[in-house]
């Protein structure tokens, strides 16, 4: 199949009956791969999901909590992408980055007590 790159196949710039059968078979299993691949959010993602306002505050949660490792990089390692399952696993067990009304009482709560605990 095309798999073993028969250039005789590339050569000949038109539609075959063996081009068809190729084709057909390739977007058949073009349309399985789809099917499983998993939901993978990027930072960018997380800061409109948390809507969160700036990079940086993504870039603190993931840097100083036990964030979920990347389950991909790309462009040379710049970009990770995290496992949807793992950040929503995340989210249930710290509730208060979820939103920005949950930040801020969880700020409050913080203040009160743990800094202004006697």
């Amino acid at each position: 199949m095309a798999k073993d790159f028969d250039l005789e196949l590339y050569r000949n710039w038109k539609m075959t009956k063996e081009k068809e059968a190729i084709i057909s078979e390739l977007e058949q299993r073009a349309e399985c791969e789809k099917s499983k691949i998993p939901k993978l959010l990027s930072r960018y993602d997380l800061m409109k999901r948390w809507k969160m306002n700036n990079r940086q505050s993504v870039h603190n949660v993931i840097r100083k909590r036990k964030f979920p490792e990347p389950i991909y990089r790309f462009s040379n390692g710049n970009y990770p992408l995290y496992l949807e399952s793992e950040i929503e696993i995340f989210e249930l067990k710290n509730p208060m980055i979820v939103t920005p009304e949950s930040r801020e009482n969880y700020a409050k709560w913080i203040s009160l007590n743990v800094i202004l605990d006697n």
